[in-house]
């Protein structure tokens, strides 16, 4: 005990708590898991359609929170009048998210939907200062605009069109960034009163439900409800699909809920830029792509900024104290 003391009180001479460290490393491991889930949604969409993908993901999603809350006898018993504030976030994430995304693709290119994408923590920053009064210092505002730099960067080199027909698409990516926004500041609020679990049951049921549904409505009017489970043949599709599931959305949606318990919004969206460099990595290691130097350039200007964006939190937090 003496020892556990000892630890945790070095921590706190240093100006950060060990809960706070924890959800660091949440947040580099949820970046980590999103960075990834780019392999293998590429694998997924070459199958089946993005609808089909999500509906999948989200059902394997489901059935193995159950599990985990049967083996470790996680009890769920939620009010119906409590119930309305989880059923709140889901309208933002997954219904908003992914479908402002899914059908934004259709309209622009992947380069244009990642500069666009990148503005999300901006986009953060402003609601949750509107919304819950979490204030971004200047310098904390300028590592973000470093971080999302990077992003863009990449994007940008990649070539970006941007014209007339594509302003529907520069909308739905941009709601897509507003509903990112508007989960993560929801669920900061939600985290004192629900567990993690609860909010990540909740989301599951809700998202296997909807994109389910469409699914199936999808391929009732393209005659095709007979193919439908016919991607699960090929094995890649169902380690992709488990992949996604499990990793990419049961345990991304609790460790984000866990994050926000120490670590303000703007925070954990900015650690999301991580994920681009891990993609970026994923890609050279397991799909033999290349990598340039603007690539480097991106990764440095993402961890600058992330690394920023942390450390002037603390700062504040620090003077705060005093």
């Amino acid at each position: 005990m003496n020892g556990y003391c000892a630890f945790t009180q070095l921590f706190h001479r240093h100006g950060i708590s060990l809960m706070r460290w924890f959800a660091y490393f949440l947040a580099i491991v949820n970046a980590t898991i999103i960075g990834l889930s780019f392999l293998f949604v590429k694998i997924t969409v070459a199958e089946t359609s993005p609808i089909d993908t999500l509906s999948f993901r989200f059902i394997v999603a489901l059935i193995f929170c159950a599990i985990y809350m049967k083996v470790r006898n996680i009890p769920f018993r939620i009010e119906i009048r409590r119930l309305f504030p989880l059923l709140l976030i889901t309208l933002f994430y997954p219904l908003g998210f992914f479908t402002f995304q899914a059908y934004g693709l259709l309209y622009i290119d992947s380069a244009e939907a990642g500069i666009l994408t990148a503005t999300a923590p901006i986009i953060t920053a402003v609601c949750a200062a509107c919304f819950i009064g979490e204030k971004t210092n200047l310098l904390q505002f300028l590592s973000i605009l470093i971080s999302v730099t990077g992003v863009m960067l990449i994007s940008v080199v990649k070539g970006i069109h941007f014209d007339t027909s594509s302003i529907v698409g520069i909308v739905l990516i941009l709601f897509s960034c507003f509903m990112s926004a508007g989960y993560t500041i929801i669920n900061r609020v939600l985290i004192r009163s629900f567990t993690a679990m609860e909010i990540t049951l909740v989301i599951m049921i809700v998202g296997s439900l909807f994109f389910t549904g469409l699914s199936f409505v999808t391929h009732i009017v393209n005659g095709t409800i007979a193919t439908i489970f016919k991607p699960f043949g090929n094995h890649h599709f169902t380690i992709a699909i488990l992949y996604l599931g499990i990793f990419s959305s049961m345990l991304t949606t609790i460790f984000s809920s866990l994050i926000l318990k120490h670590l303000r919004a703007t925070e954990l969206v900015v650690f999301l830029n991580f994920s681009t460099v891990i993609a970026i990595i994923a890609g050279y290691v397991f799909m033999h792509e290349s990598i340039y130097f603007y690539h480097l350039i991106a990764a440095a200007l993402i961890i600058i900024g992330v690394l920023g964006t942390n450390f002037f939190a603390k700062q504040e937090i620090l003077l705060s104290k005093k």
